[in-house]
């Protein structure tokens, strides 16, 4: 650099202009990004109700001595967009539960990982956010509990609907609602079902990074009077026998006034045939029509291990289409409901359409079967999404929020 440096003095000087200084040939060195001052403030803001001791995650992040062997770990995975998980493609849409790091986030990391992962001053590390011990959505008004149940040594998803401890006496609309899973570490999925006309209403789920869920103020849950309540249960058991003690389900009642319940529906199909090997299989859903003015909330896409890529599109009556929802890398790890951060109009005449690909193939390394012709069951393909009606008002009606 010396050398140089006397170089461009000497062209300078030959050329009959003042030599450059020394000093101002190279930008002032970037300030050194530190896990005290820079780092811990993103990890706890966005990692760490996973990665904590006694969480899902598989290391804890709370402190540096904990964070600095996976420095490096850490810098490709929040390079790669494959923390924290999220699928949507950032292009599709806008999400009101989008957990993903700033571009500045991203680099803050990286800078630090490739500056050498430096401590800092202790003095500098701010508070560990408190764990959570409660219901993330606060106090419930009613807790339902399942029966215990223990899970078989199985290889594969165990997937059972069981029942919860409550069969309502009268209409009751439901504000929020939170799943807490008796065996966190292999409840994969839980969703609270109620039966409603030809299909299932959802009022509830849980799965690995999603908290409680609340609906704006006006829209509510409905569970009908007389009308059993029961919890879909995943587990991944990975070859070992455990016992939930009991998933339970808290929920708070509406106590405003409600004008609109929150319907959920399917634009999927039940009717799939994969054949063997097929490594892109693509499989269109059954569209759902609106039959009056709408409007979407969320966009629950569903598969197993075989799915690939999912994505929903809205048709309008005008002959114009808009993407909602595009996850192009299918992760059976990470399910999640996107919840919209506007909700989206769907005029009557509106059709929501989904399209997925399934790998079949030995080439997907989740694939239990590569030889299997692959019907509805052992893989799925449910395009479930929430709506409101427009021109319902439940403050006219005998529906009323109950204390």
């Amino acid at each position: 650099m010396t050398c140089l440096r006397v170089g461009i003095a000497l062209v300078a000087a030959c050329a009959g202009l003042p030599a450059v200084p020394a000093h101002a040939q190279s930008a002032p060195a970037a300030p050194a990004v530190t896990f005290t001052e820079h780092v811990a403030p993103i990890l706890f803001a966005r990692c760490i109700s996973c990665h904590r001791t006694g969480e899902m995650g598989p290391m804890s992040l709370a402190t540096f001595a904990e964070t600095r062997p996976w420095a490096r770990a850490i810098r490709t995975a929040v390079l790669s967009r494959a923390m924290p998980p999220w699928g949507a493609d950032p292009h599709v849409g806008a999400f009101a539960n989008d957990p993903r790091l700033s571009d500045a986030d991203v680099s803050t990391i990286v800078r630090w990982a490739d500056g050498g992962a430096a401590e800092g001053p202790a003095t500098q590390l701010p508070a560990l956010p408190p764990r959570v011990e409660g219901w993330t959505m606060g106090t419930p008004d009613l807790v339902l509990t399942m029966q215990p149940f223990d899970i078989p040594p199985s290889n594969t998803s165990v997937i059972r609907d069981l029942p919860l401890s409550k069969t309502f006496d009268h209409d009751t609309l439901v504000q929020a609602a939170e799943v807490r899973p008796g065996v966190r570490a292999i409840t994969h999925h839980a969703n609270v079902l109620v039966p409603e006309g030809d299909g299932t209403n959802r009022v509830a789920s849980f799965s690995p990074g999603e908290g409680g869920k609340r609906y704006p103020a006006g829209v509510a849950k409905l569970i009908p009077k007389g009308t059993p309540v029961a919890l879909n249960m995943h587990y991944n058991p990975r070859g070992q026998a455990s016992r939930d003690p009991g998933t339970i389900v808290g929920l708070q009642f509406a106590t405003g006034p409600v004008r609109q319940i929150a319907y959920t529906a399917e634009a999927g199909t039940h009717t799939l045939d994969i054949p063997p090997g097929a490594a892109n299989f693509a499989v269109v859903g059954q569209p759902f029509v609106f039959e009056e003015d709408t409007h979407i909330l969320s966009l629950m896409p569903r598969m197993n291990e075989r799915g690939k890529d999912f994505s929903y599109t809205l048709m309008l009556p005008d002959g114009t289409s808009r993407v909602l929802l595009s996850v192009p890398a299918w992760n059976i790890d990470w399910v999640f409901t996107y919840t919209l951060k506007e909700p989206v109009a769907a005029p009557k005449g509106s059709r929501l359409e989904t399209l997925a690909h399934f790998d079949n193939s030995a080439g997907n390394k989740a694939n239990p079967d590569p030889t299997a012709r692959v019907k509805y069951g052992p893989e799925i393909m449910n395009g479930y999404f929430e709506y409101t009606r427009d021109a319902q008002d439940l403050t006219t009606s005998a529906i009323r929020p109950r204390h």
